[in-house]
Order: structure tokens, then C-alpha cells, then sequence
């Protein structure tokens, strides 16, 4: 199994992180370890050239394009504002083990404090956009954060494909080179990672041609102050395209159902599976084979 997107290089796990990373491979898990800021990428990498079985994603969070306090099930934090350095992170995602850009994206579920809703997305929006002309430079995919704020994503994107001479209204182009695409204009390579939208705007996104990637989230109980918005979610599990779904733990966070309460750590990535067997009627060794088979086509970098 492939867990696409995981930060194992957080500090959740700064006692022993070698030790949940024996467990993993144990488990023939391979991880892309996700940066959300300088330090946290630049340790993404050193991880990446320490163990075969991670590879590396960098990039600027949204949550620390502005300084605000993080206050989630699992951590509480003051992010620390930080502008995105463009020739250090392309000097960074030079790294051979590097697969990926992010994750980069819009945040509206924490506002800092003393700045107002739309001077917060502009800032965001120069953020997400320094990243993908670098994405774009160096032909690798995007990994996108999208919290409160899926109408206002799919219009920047929509607004950069119609910016995009070779685009149409179906699919957002750029050039990919990788064997498997020949050199030629592909779908943007990009997964709208940790999705729990509804099947309005995951079809938006399927349209631009990027993936959906999926969390411990989808096994979750429905809320009783909430049900609809998990039914929604169990909607688009069920209705995604087959070769668009990644699955992922977003780990620390996140635990799916069995563990909740307990540190996510990237091995539990196959309750993610179950959950999209279950719901699909497929076996989990289906589900293994197609995520792994569509992470491999999005991050084609990866190479073991």
C-alpha cells in the first residue's frame, strides 16, 4: 500500500519515529511524507534519503502563509507566518526522492485573528500560486489543501485553466515528463488531498482532471448535530472515478474509526482501504491495487 500523503517527520513523532517507521514497512507501506513549511520539508526530504520506502513532498501550508492559532481533536499550535521562498523550495524539490509539490492550497477553517476573510484568500491565493508556477517549472504534481473554502479553490483553478492556452473547460493541462506520459500535455497532476466535500464540488475537481484523495475520515460515525455532511462524503467514496481515488492517513491526525483517540501512523492507511471496499463492493486487495496503481500514475517519481 502507498499512503499518499502523511507527515511522519512532525513532531508527534520525535520519540520514535523509527520505530512507526519499522511498523510501516513491516506492513509494506510506502509513505509520501508531506511538508507544510521550511523546516517541516526540509526534514521530509532527510527522511526521504534515510528510509527506501518514503518519498517527499514540499512545499507552504496555508495555515502558515499567516500566523494563527491551530486549535484541532489532536494538536494546538501558533503557526508561524512564513512566506513562500520560491528558489529555496525549487532548490529543495531538486532532490531526486522528491515527488511532489505542497501542500499548498486555501484555509478558511482558521482565520488569523485582526485580518479580514478576503485579505486572508488574496495572500493565500499568491501562496498556492508561487507553488504551482513551480510545479509547473519542474513538471511535478501538486498536493492541494482545500478546508472551507471548495468554491473558492475551484474557481482559482478555473481561472488558471482558462489562463492556460492548451486548457479546455474539461481538464487543467501542463506538462508532465514521465515515461507513462510520453512527454506529452497530461491532466494536471494534482491530488485534492484529504477531501470531505460533497459530490458537487469533487465532480468540479474531477472535471479539472485531478485525483481525490481520501482519509480515516470516510470511516468515520455521522455526526448527530451533522449526518448529512458524512453521507455526502460516503456519496463521493462511492461515485469517484476508479482511477482517481488515493488513499491516505494524513497522519498524525486523523485516526480512522478503529484507532480514534490514538496517534494516526501511516500503516493504518488500510482502514482507509476497507472503508472504500466496503462502500464499493470491491475486495481490499482491489482497492490496495488501484490506489497503489493511481498513486504511481500521479507520483511518478516513485520508483520502488
Amino acid at each position: 500500500m502507498i499512503d499518499s500523503h502523511c507527515h511522519i517527520q512532525f513532531n508527534a513523532y520525535k520519540d520514535d519515529a523509527d520505530e512507526v517507521i519499522k511498523r510501516c514497512r513491516e506492513k509494506n507501506v510506502t509513505m509520501n511524507c508531506v511538508g507544510s513549511q521550511r523546516d517541516t520539508s526540509v526534514r521530509a526530504v532527510e527522511y526521504a534519503e534515510k528510509y527506501d520506502s518514503i518519498f517527499a513532498t514540499v512545499g507552504l501550508h496555508p495555515v502558515h502563509i499567516s500566523s494563527t492559532e491551530v486549535d484541532e481533536e489532536e494538536i494546538r499550535f501558533q503557526s508561524r507566518e512564513e512566506g513562500f521562498d520560491y528558489e529555496f523550495y525549487k532548490k529543495l524539490a531538486s532532490h531526486p526522492k522528491v515527488i511532489g509539490i505542497g501542500e499548498c492550497g486555501l484555509e478558511l477553517f482558521h482565520l488569523p485573528p485582526n485580518i479580514n476573510r478576503e485579505e486572508v484568500i488574496t495572500k493565500q491565493t499568491v501562496g498556492f500560486m508561487a507553488q504551482y508556477n513551480l510545479a509547473k517549472e519542474l513538471r511535478l504534481p501538486m498536493v492541494i489543501h482545500v478546508r472551507d473554502a471548495h468554491q473558492e479553490m475551484i474557481e482559482l483553478l478555473s481561472v488558471i485553466a482558462r489562463s492556460e492556452g492548451r486548457a479546455t473547460k474539461q481538464s487543467l493541462k501542463i506538462k508532465i515528463t514521465a515515461p507513462h506520459h510520453h512527454g506529452e500535455c497530461s491532466t494536471i497532476a494534482g491530488v485534492v488531498h484529504c477531501f470531505t466535500g460533497n459530490w458537487q464540488f469533487a465532480q468540479e475537481y474531477l472535471k479539472l482532471g485531478l485525483y481525490i484523495g481520501f482519509t480515516g475520515v470516510i470511516t468515520f460515525p455521522a455526526k448527530k448535530t451533522d449526518p448529512k455532511s458524512q453521507e455526502e462524503l460516503l456519496e463521493v467514496v462511492k461515485n469517484c472515478p476508479r482511477d482517481r481515488i488515493l488513499i491516505e492517513t494524513d497522519a498524525p491526525y486523523l485516526a480512522p474509526q478503529a484507532y480514534r483517540g490514538k496517534r494516526c501512523e501511516p500503516w493504518m492507511v488500510v482502514e482507509v482501504a476497507k472503508k472504500i471496499a466496503e462502500i464499493r463492493g470491491l475486495s481490499l486487495e482491489e482497492v490496495v491495487k488501484l490506489t497503489e496503481e493511481n498513486t504511481r500514475r500521479l507520483f511518478y517519481k516513485i520508483n520502488i
